[in-house]
């Protein structure tokens, strides 16, 4: 199924954004257009705060559901008793100091600094720790990329000093959002 934001001609495929989700492929004119079709009720919210808790909403939910995809792998087995408590529970938990788990850790940063109040996980490497932003609709977009949620297959962005760049099938393995201290020995 192909679904259009309204205005785009049937079979164009010139759409400054196009992405698949949920087995839809989504082609809208923008970021915010493009979450428009994948959380109900969002061209209604105001801009602002409304749609910033919208995107937050979607972030937890994603969040939720890729940690368990991640968790359902054989891997995990391999995970200490206090890895798989945190990896098994909610976002709402404060997170570890450290982070060294064999499955990654997906986390939202919209709770850790800078934007909030706890600190970031170390880590020992990069991918060890997936970030799901929901700052932007761009920056929302591009995370779930990275951390496989849904497929962004084009994206022009007049912000070509975004922070996840790297949309490349490496995805959330190849980024750390932010980093602070981003060595475990330092």
């Amino acid at each position: 199924m192909v679904v259009r934001v309204a205005g785009s001609p049937p079979g164009d495929s010139s759409s400054p954004l196009e992405l698949r989700h949920d087995g839809r492929l989504v082609s809208a004119p923008s970021a915010e257009d493009a979450l428009g079709l994948i959380i109900d009720g969002y061209p209604d919210l105001a801009p602002g705060p409304e749609r910033m808790r919208a995107r937050l909403s979607l972030a937890l939910h994603a969040r939720e559901v890729v940690q368990a995809l991640l968790n359902a792998g054989e891997v995990f087995e391999r995970s200490t008793d206090e890895q798989r408590q945190v990896l098994l529970g909610d976002q709402g938990a404060a997170g570890p100091e450290v982070w060294n788990g064999v499955v990654p850790l997906v986390l939202v940063t919209s709770f850790y600094r800078p934007l909030g109040d706890r600190d970031q996980p170390r880590v020992a490497g990069p991918g060890q720790i997936w970030w799901i932003d929901p700052e932007t609709p761009v920056s929302l977009l591009e995370t779930l990329h990275q951390v496989r949620w849904l497929d962004v297959l084009r994206m022009a962005t007049p912000d070509q000093g975004s922070r996840y760049r790297n949309l490349g099938p490496n995805g959330a393995a190849g980024y750390w959002w932010r980093p602070c201290r981003a060595g475990v020995d330092t």
